[in-house]
């Protein structure tokens, strides 16, 4: 293997998980493949999460994909090995479908490589509007019974957190900001668009505050 995978954590998984006619070992693990691996693919390719499975077999282990094509993706003597080979083998996939989109963009569509505006989420904060109050959601607790649901908050200076209960006039809303990327050497996850315009007119119905990337790109 000549590169790190990411953290794994792993599920331990018993023979109810999978119908036996599956191609599954009936006792084996449960672990995930970011969609975003490997990081060297350009963001905009990026896949949903895989959810696979390691379990033994005859001479060791063996990886497949849990909702895909159930793939025999790595084996190995050791779990470890398995995974690290399963991860190895989606990477070069990954790559390799990262350039066929690059070239299909470029060849086929006449587009630029890369869709060069990005709209990028940066934060997103919801607040509770209890008039005179603002104050910053962190969680709620469910209403039970005639007990209406409590809004657990802390003042947007800071302080200690406190509740304020849910009432006729108290109102949520939430509020998200970002950062408008032209061009720039950030690949970032966003929302992609080839035209300025259309990044513009979506930066300016879907964020309550945007502002352009400062790495400009050079002449």
């Amino acid at each position: 293997m000549t590169e790190t995978t990411p953290d794994v954590q792993f599920t331990p998984y018993g023979p109810d998980r999978f119908a036996e006619y599956l191609p599954f070992g009936r006792n084996g693990y449960l672990f995930t493949v970011p969609g975003s691996w490997p990081e060297d693919t350009p963001a905009h390719t990026n896949v949903t999460d895989w959810e696979m499975a390691v379990y033994r077999i005859e001479d060791g282990w063996e990886v497949r994909d849990v909702d895909g094509n159930r793939k025999a993706w790595g084996t190995g003597g050791n779990r470890r090995t398995a995974v690290g080979l399963a991860f190895l083998e989606i990477a070069s996939l990954r790559r390799l479908q990262a350039a066929e989109i690059a070239r299909r963009r470029v060849q086929v569509l006449g587009l630029e490589a890369v869709p060069p505006y990005t709209v990028e989420v940066t934060n997103s904060v919801t607040l509770v509007i209890a008039p005179p109050v603002i104050a910053v959601l962190d969680r709620i607790e469910p209403a039970e019974g005639d007990e209406p649901a409590r809004y657990h908050v802390r003042d947007t200076e800071g302080g200690e957190p406190y509740v304020i209960r849910q009432t006729p006039g108290v109102m949520l809303q939430t509020t998200t900001v970002g950062v408008f990327h032209a061009r720039c050497e950030h690949d970032v996850e966003g929302a992609r668009f080839e035209s300025e315009s259309h990044a513009a007119t979506y930066a300016k119905h879907s964020l309550a505050a945007c502002w352009p990337c400062t790495d400009l790109p050079s002449e």
